[in-house]
């Protein structure tokens, strides 16, 4: 019998699985089809047992990129539950996030700014959001690692400044008159979490931000 003739009987075959979702073959089908072309092959005319190899390596191969995929999707889901569990466990908690910009809505903001390289003076520049700078502070000897101000709010005549976006730059000034960029921080109260973007959401009293640009996280010490 041919191996045409063997693939039509094989519908017959008792013990096959048949996948109701889709028109495909499972593991065990593939197997029973496999032995039904050995037992009905012409023994004058065998064939070429290279080619069952081939099949079944092929059949090993796919198996075992399906199985990954769904470890991997498994993983991924775990994964994801893990974020959402750390992202709750921070509200009611201060956290620092490593952003250039703000929400600012009143009262005092904590604005944050590091140097890697050891500057003599240190300028923050507060700017609205079209980006005009609207208050200058100068912090003496800051040196490096990070530090932390309280911002008033106000501009540098004094006024208070509406709510809305800010932004914060840090520039530091060396002995031999060398001038630095510095990194950026906001510490803020996490008030919330916001799930439906494809990424977690922290929701704090000085904006939103992603649970990926926090980089430290201290207990909050503000009474209800």
């Amino acid at each position: 019998m041919s191996n045409i003739e063997a693939l039509q009987g094989f519908g017959s075959l008792t013990g096959m699985q048949k996948n109701d979702s889709a028109d495909t073959l499972g593991k065990e089908d593939f197997l029973t089809l496999l032995v039904t072309q050995l037992q009905n092959q012409d023994p004058l005319n065998p064939s070429d047992p290279t080619e069952f190899t081939a099949q079944l390596a092929q059949y090993s191969s796919l198996e075992q990129l399906h199985n990954l995929n769904d470890s991997m999707a498994a993983f991924e889901s775990v994964q994801a539950e893990s974020e959402r569990l750390s992202a709750l466990s921070l509200i009611g908690k201060n956290v620092v996030s490593d952003s250039d910009t703000f929400r600012y809505e009143g009262g005092t903001t904590e604005l944050g700014y590091q140097f890697d390289k050891d500057v003599e003076q240190a300028t923050l520049y507060v700017k609205n959001g079209a980006g005009q700078v609207i208050d200058e502070i100068r912090v003496n000897a800051p040196g490096t690692g990070e530090n932390f101000i309280s911002w008033p709010g106000s501009e540098a005549e004094g006024e208070d400044l509406p709510t809305g976006q800010y932004s914060l730059e840090a520039i530091g000034h060396m002995e031999d008159g060398m001038v630095v960029q510095g990194g950026t921080r906001v510490s803020s109260l996490v008030t919330g979490v916001d799930f439906l973007g494809s990424e977690n959401m922290l929701l704090t009293e000085n904006g939103n931000f992603l649970l990926s640009d926090i980089s430290r996280v201290k207990v909050s010490t503000v009474s209800d």
